[in-house]
């Protein structure tokens, strides 16, 4: 009888611990989003990029893991606010470091994309030369003239080469250079008719060169000269904003205007209006640039895709008036997703509050 009697004081004061609120608890609302975040596509990426910070935030994650076991949910959600902190110090810093690796190899193209423009530039002087004297001799010399055909081979040569003919059609080219050396050994022995046909046949062959690495040289140029203007934008935009925050992959240069909202607002601070209207300047230089603006909020913003959405249309609108047209804007809001700056520095906090715009050459 003792026995079933202590049983009724455990079960009975199980049941006052239940209604009391002592049993298993809902898993608090931080604590899901932090275990959402890790299970993301991107975590794995942030891991390799930022081993250290994703490894706090994996402890704290375990840490409110437990406190919520225990029932201790205060601690459960101190410790999961703490660890979405440090997923987005983590978050941040892999970005960063993704933008840095960007940024090196895309300068990198372009110094070396910079030094085939000049090898190109001299080609094309060459070029235009060969032209002028192959004009200059088909009106003063006499056709039926072997040296007249060898030189004419020659000048056909030097057009072919300054195409680059020599390396993109290489096996005609050789066999151009085959003719030319027969012209030539067939002239120096007297044997001018054979002479004259193997010159023919070397022009004919480095004409046929010409035509067809003309084209694959033309866009090599282009892409040269592209490159060229990429560098000469990115350079500019350096100059408005400073070097840290401006990113270029070679195919659109990205300026970020950190700090340029008061949290929650979508007015631009008067002390960034300068920046925007430099930049404006440049985008009526570059008037072929496609031009994107992404606006951005930092974590503590409550109505954050509305708020970062607002932003980008200001600065779209203020970019319309002065004088760039609506048609080349396009306004996106990327909200609280892409937090560059680590919000664990209150001073940073207010350097989300951004837009970043992208000009994009043809």
């Amino acid at each position: 009888m003792k026995n079933i009697h202590i049983g009724r004081l455990i079960i009975c004061s199980s049941l006052a611990l239940w209604a009391m609120g002592c049993g298993p608890q809902p898993k608090p609302e931080e604590l899901t989003q932090l275990e959402a975040l890790r299970m993301s596509e991107e975590s794995a990426a942030i891991n390799q990029a930022a081993p250290e910070a994703f490894r706090i935030s994996t402890t704290l994650t375990q840490r409110s893991v437990e406190a919520w076991q225990r029932g201790e949910l205060a601690q459960a959600r101190t410790f999961a606010s703490l660890g979405q902190r440090q997923y987005a110090t983590a978050q941040a810093e892999a970005t960063r470091i993704e933008s840095e690796a960007r940024q090196v190899a895309a300068e990198a193209e372009i110094n070396t994309l910079t030094q085939q423009m000049e090898t190109l530039r001299a080609r094309q002087d060459g070029l235009e030369k060969s032209i002028a004297l192959m004009k200059t001799n088909i009106s003063t010399a006499d056709m039926a003239n072997v040296e007249h055909r060898i030189q004419m081979a020659l000048t056909e040569r030097e057009r072919a080469v300054g195409v680059e003919g020599d390396v993109l059609q290489r096996e005609v080219f050789l066999a151009a250079e085959a003719k030319l050396a027969e012209a030539r050994d067939r002239s120096a022995h007297g044997r001018r008719e054979e002479a004259g046909r193997a010159a023919e046949e070397a022009r004919l062959l480095y004409v046929q060169v010409f035509e067809a690495a003309q084209p694959i040289f033309a866009q090599k140029l282009d892409s040269a000269r592209s490159a060229q203007r990429q560098r000469q934008l990115f350079e500019e935009a350096q100059a408005i904003v400073g070097p840290s925050y401006v990113l270029t992959d070679m195919r659109s240069t990205r300026v970020i205007f950190a700090g340029s909202f008061d949290r929650d607002r979508v007015v631009i601070l008067p002390s960034k209006l300068d920046a925007f209207r430099r930049l404006a300047e440049m985008a009526r230089k570059y008037e072929d640039a496609t031009i994107v603006i992404e606006g951005f909020t930092q974590t503590r913003t409550s109505q954050f895709f509305e708020v970062s959405q607002r932003r980008a249309d200001a600065v779209r609108d203020f970019l319309i008036s002065q004088g760039i047209a609506h048609n080349r804007i396009i306004t996106t809001a990327r909200g609280r997703d892409s937090i560059r700056y680590n919000e664990n520095v209150t001073a940073n906090r207010g350097l989300n509050d951004r837009v970043e715009i992208s000009l994009t050459l043809p």
